[in-house]
């Protein structure tokens, strides 16, 4: 940034600032953006910034390609694909299209029922329900807040075509098992990595674990492009059908690598990739995986070591990976005995300006969950442990004086 201006007014646990610089695009020409902020002394999430995401944006301007599809896209899938080892990589506009892409590609509809854990994000959901079939919400191990398998075999009928599957924090379930229920009942596993780059289960990265991976470039993912995604094609029998349904549902893709002289709607498809801007700035983010996912790690095990004895005089679980899983820090949990304990732990951090969060309202739960025939006891495990979860600040601007102050305000609870 060429300059830049910060005026900050301090209160006692945060503080507003206005942010105010100049972002070269072209010699001649200068966009002035103004940006204001409401920020915690600890906030919850600062987006990971590389330093060179200016730099690519200001190239997508110089080569005028704008649109998608253009150079900086084809960069960041070789990337992810060399990365995942993955046969295709297609980015979207965002996870949840990457997620609705793989419920087309599974070929659900309406007659079908497909499960799933009740904690998670709401596009875990809504992408199957598009299609037509029905969503089945399934327990979690209240261990790991993974799926719970047991309770997915249990639900398993004669209508049931598919599971998906959550690498809820970066976690996962036990993906031999997951297979092997796969295989007896001849089931299409959807794997929603959305916070799962970077881990892995048995040296295979997560994404990877199933045919069609979805992961997330959302602000608050470890690496991220604002809003964006990705599909990870793991099958090479669907990567032409993918490219068709990513390119509008026609074969312009194979047009574009001179296979056919013109290209025409082949499938019903929609505009799912994102724009040169979006993929120059992910490309930015994705050189610097390897640093991100090292200086996360770091963080998760100051606050493992400084947290440690509090777990041990049970004021709280931490959650911690599943066995045989590799994790990528991408977020800190703690589990309290009860939602009681955990309302008065997250008002004691935020009023001492730590922006501790908790996670999901239990899809089931929610004035949706009803809608479609669940009452909230329906998934009892789920409904309780949900409410027991605390989020703690963690990302890149993360200290060691910040996580021995968290420790410390916890201590005194």
């Amino acid at each position: 940034m060429d300059k830049r201006f910060l005026v900050a007014t301090c209160t006692k646990n945060h503080y507003f600032f206005a942010q105010k610089f100049q972002l070269n695009t072209t010699p001649k020409n200068k966009i002035q953006i103004q940006l204001a902020y409401s920020v915690w002394q600890i906030p919850f999430n600062v987006p990971f910034l590389t330093g060179s995401e200016q730099k690519y944006v200001n190239e997508v301007f110089d080569n005028m390609e704008f649109s998608g599809n253009g150079p900086f896209t084809n960069k960041a899938q070789k990337i992810l694909e060399e990365y995942l080892d993955a046969p295709k990589v297609l980015l979207t506009h965002s996870c949840t299209a990457a997620l609705e892409m793989a419920a087309m590609l599974a070929e659900f509809g309406p007659g079908d029922e497909i499960l799933m854990p009740s904690f998670t994000f709401v596009t875990t959901a809504s992408s199957i329900l598009r299609t037509g079939a029905e969503i089945v919400f399934c327990e979690i191990d209240p261990e790991s807040m993974q799926l719970d398998l047991n309770d997915v075999k249990s639900k398993i009928s004669n209508k049931t075509k598919g599971i998906v599957v959550v690498d809820y924090a970066g976690f996962c379930v036990d993906f031999q098992i997951l297979r092997e229920i796969c295989d007896e009942y001849n089931l299409f596993c959807i794997e929603d990595a959305a916070q799962g780059l970077g881990s892995s289960w048995n040296g295979a990265l997560l994404g990877t674990q199933t045919k069609l991976g979805a992961i997330s470039f959302h602000q608050t993912k470890n690496l991220h492009s604002g809003l964006g995604g990705c599909l990870v094609i793991n099958d090479r029998k669907m990567v032409e059908k993918a490219e068709i349904i990513w390119e509008r549902g026609t074969n312009r893709s194979a047009f574009f690598k001179g296979l056919v002289d013109k290209y025409s709607w082949q499938e019903v498809g929609s505009s799912f990739y994102p724009s040169e801007l979006q993929a120059a700035f992910l490309c930015a983010q994705l050189e610097a995986i390897d640093d991100n996912l090292l200086a996360r790690k770091r963080i998760w095990k100051a606050y493992l070591e400084a947290l440690k004895p509090l777990e041990g005089k049970g004021l709280f679980r931490i959650l911690k990976p599943t066995q045989g899983c590799n994790h990528n820090a991408h977020l800190i949990a703690l589990l309290f005995p009860s939602p009681e304990a955990t309302d008065i732990a997250r008002i004691h951090l935020n009023n001492n300006g730590v922006q501790a969060v908790i996670h999901y309202v239990p899809l089931h739960a929610s004035p949706m969950g009803r809608r479609l025939g669940y009452l909230p006891t329906d998934l009892p495990e789920t409904l309780h442990h949900s409410k027991t979860l605390l989020r703690l600040p963690l990302h890149n601007q993360v200290t060691q004086k910040d996580v021995d102050y968290i420790a410390t305000l916890l201590d005194n609870l």
